[in-house]
Parts: C-alpha cells; structure tokens; sequence
C-alpha cells in the first residue's frame, strides 16, 4: 500500500488488509516539493526490485505517488488499485484546492485515473458531482468530469468508523456549544475549513461557546469567546466531543471528513456545508448550509432552539449507515 501521509485512514485501511493480505507499506515522501525527484527515484528503484513480489498494489490518492505503480503494474500484469480521497477528485482555483488546479499534477492525476484497474472513492460525489456552495469557474467536479474518457471501473466504498472507540459518554453537555476539529495553516485553508464563519458566528452569538481543535491560521485577533485547543490524543477528543452540543463541518470541499462522524457517533447535532459526502452523511439527523453566506448560517443557528434531533439520532445515523464493518466487507470485496 502506497501512501503520500500515514495519517488515520491509511492506517485504517492497513489494518482491513491485513486480515487478508500481507500488507507491506510505502510512504512515498514528498513532505516538502524539493523532495519530489528524490522520491520519483526512491520508487523506481523499489519498484525495480520488489514489484513482482506483490499480488496487488493499493494507492491512497491519485498523483505523483500513483504514476511509477501504475507504469510497473502494466509491464509485470499486477492490479492496481486507487482510493480516491478527495483532493484528487477537485478542481477548484477558486480556494487554491485539488490536483486538477495544478496543470503538471493534474496530468499525472489524470493518467493515473485512467490506467489503473480499479478507483474506490470514498463517496459517490468524487466521481461526479455539481458544485453549488459557491459560485465557481468548474462547477463540474469528480473524476469523470475532469478526466474525459476515463473508462476505469469507479465503485464507492464509504469510510467506517469504530463505533465502540467513540461514544455518547455524557449527556450533561455546555449548552450553546460548537465545536470544530480542522487544521487551516495558511489563509486559504482559513477560508477552504470554514475557519472563517466559525469565527463569524462566534462575533454574532457572543453569549455562545465556540470550540477549535487543530493548528489555525488566524488573519486577526479571535472573539473571546472562541477557545482553541491544539492537537490533543484521541481520548481527550472524546471527552471534547461529549461536551459540545453541536458540531460544525463547514468545509468549502471536503470527501468524507473522518472528524464529523466521529462527533456524530459522540451525539454531537452536526451541522455541515453541502459540498462532496457531508449531506449524506448528516441525512436528516442535522442541519446543511446550502450556500456559503453568513446570514443562512446564522439562521440555522438562531433557530436551534427549536431543534428536536437528539444525540442518539445522531450516533445511530453513523452507526447504521457507516460502521467500520462496512468498510472492511466492501474493501475486502474490491481487493479481492
């Protein structure tokens, strides 16, 4: 399994394989640009020597990492898979966001894309989709607007969460609080995060309690009544889910984010953009932005007072909709 970043969901995935496969990683370094041509030769070689040992080559992300995989699976006749996350799947100048916006990467991204034997997204929207949260240049977005006649097969496979790991474990919680879990380090991911109507809201509800887990980039000094954590393990962040009432993903493109169904299962009441898989997500169980505007947000939030959703709703609709074992069959199926 080749991966750019080990972050939670390869490890994730790691740990599916391994109940069928012996599973070997390899961390394709490009931490920083000037290590991409070193990277490209690391590969190669790696590639040269081991390649025929494996019985199926499993990529997280389409790019740079996926080109020299793709090119050793067709000499040597082993299957290829991509996982399609998200950022590979977008074209978006507008927040300086997805491969296709880069014309060297999108190239690469594309062949990937069209060369492999098989894309998993892990939400139907990265394969086809209409952008609507803003008014865009490229408003169509997913592989198959953006990589004209890609004839690999796509099939989705959701993400799957641990639903004995996060749990409903206070019901005592502040009342009028929000929470956020988002790392933004630079302006553009201020605004790409949603960073910047969180800090909105929290200027027009003063006597509310906004919460910000994550390293942020912040362009001027916070209201008071934003408290920010920084990078905290993941049992503390359970105690951090349980004590918020709501939760807000308000993300300009987001695939699956990992954070929102976790609080969900925490009885966090979410409350999302409509952007790639957070309305499926949240169902009816929560509260979607259709459009990036402050006074719809502020509308949604004026009027939970009247909200009946409760947080067991909440943890059921990721309970029966997006467990762990969802993922693990459905993966395993492809794989095989």
């Amino acid at each position: 399994m080749v991966y750019v970043k080990r972050a939670t969901f390869v490890k994730r995935d790691e740990k599916i394989l391994s109940k069928s496969y012996d599973v070997t990683n390899y961390h394709f370094n490009t931490v920083k640009k000037s290590y991409l041509p070193f990277a490209f030769v690391k590969q190669f070689f790696y590639l040269l020597f081991f390649s025929f040992r494996f019985n199926r080559i499993v990529i997280q992300s389409a790019g740079y990492v996926s080109f020299l995989p793709i090119i050793f699976g067709k000499v040597i006749n082993k299957k290829v898979v991509i996982i399609a996350i998200g950022t590979d799947c977008a074209k978006l100048p507008e927040i300086n966001y997805g491969a296709f916006t880069k014309p060297i990467l999108a190239w690469f991204t594309a062949f990937s894309f069209r060369h492999c034997s098989l894309i998993l997204p892990v939400h139907k929207s990265l394969a086809k989709s209409i952008y609507t949260y803003i008014d865009v240049k490229y408003p169509k977005q997913g592989i198959l607007h953006l990589v004209p006649n890609c004839k690999t097969p796509i099939n989705e496979v959701v993400n799957g969460y641990d639903t004995k790991k996060w749990l409903i474990t206070n019901e005592n919680r502040i009342e009028n609080s929000f929470l956020t879990v988002s790392f933004a380090l630079d302006e553009v991911g201020y605004y790409r995060k949603g960073i910047d109507l969180v800090v909105a809201m929290a200027k027009k509800n003063p006597e509310y309690r906004f919460t910000i887990v994550g390293k942020v980039f912040l362009p001027e000094k916070a209201p008071k009544n934003i408290i920010f954590i920084d990078n905290v393990p993941q049992e503390k962040l359970l105690q951090i889910y349980n004590q918020h009432q709501y939760y807000l993903q308000l993300s300009m493109f987001e695939g699956f984010p990992n954070a929102l169904c976790e609080a969900m299962l925490c009885g966090c009441i979410p409350i999302g953009s409509n952007v790639a898989g957070i309305p499926d997500i949240i169902g009816n169980v929560g509260y979607i932005l259709k459009k990036k505007q402050e006074e719809k947000l502020q509308n949604i939030i004026a009027n939970l007072k009247n909200n009946t959703i409760s947080s067991l709703e909440v943890r059921n609709q990721i309970v029966n909709n997006f467990p762990f074992k969802r993922r693990e069959e459905e993966l395993l199926k492809e794989i095989n």
